[in-house]
């Protein structure tokens, strides 16, 4: 990596404990392929991360990209460099798995490979932790949202349903579709009502 981005990534407010440096899903990944991911999978480049998703559950691997974020506190090229260095802190092996167990007392692992259903859990205890009660947060709540918020930010479907490993029939890929497309061109807008 250059320096291009190095002052992106020592600006990030987030800290390098185990437990601020959460880790956030831009590669939208289902929690098993979550879980199986290693550290040597992912690769800090100058746009930001190349990752390469792992085949469970007879689906294909797939290689995603993740870009900088535009707020430094939900980046998730800031929060996987910080949570490198996390890791590395409490003594986990530098090639190792990419998401460690937490122990009952907050505690990080440093070999234990975090399981799906952990993956599951971690997401949903970090939305509860930054405050999104709204509605129920799941470990597919990442994946949905990506598709959804993408849509509305003008995202090219085809680009969404790759990154996050969906068929392209997909019925539960293309309600998300719908989900994020709602609001445009809503009938009633603009019709002098």
């Amino acid at each position: 990596m250059t320096d291009a981005h190095r002052p992106l990534l020592d600006a990030s407010p987030i800290t390098e404990q185990p437990n601020d440096a959460r880790p956030r899903r831009g590669g939208a990944g289902r929690n098993a392929e979550m879980s199986a991911l290693d550290d040597a999978y992912v690769r800090l480049v100058d746009e930001g991360l190349e990752v390469h998703v792992p085949s469970v559950k007879g689906r294909p691997p797939r290689d995603v990209v993740v870009a900088y974020g535009e707020d430094p506190n939900t980046c998730p090229v800031r929060c996987w460099n910080a949570w490198q260095k996390a890791k590395l802190a409490a003594g986990a092996a530098p090639d190792g798995p990419a998401f460690l167990y937490v122990d009952q007392w907050g505690n990080l692992g440093t070999s234990g490979r975090l399981s799906p259903d952990g993956c599951g859990r971690a997401m949903a205890r970090a939305a509860k932790y930054a405050g999104l009660t709204g509605r129920r947060i799941t470990g597919h709540s990442g994946r949905r949202g990506l598709v959804t918020t993408g849509r509305k930010k003008g995202k090219r479907a085809e680009k969404l349903r790759a990154q996050g490993g969906w068929s392209a029939n997909s019925p539960v890929f293309w309600e998300y579709v719908d989900e994020g497309e709602k609001w445009e061109d809503a009938a009633t807008d603009q019709i002098g009502l």
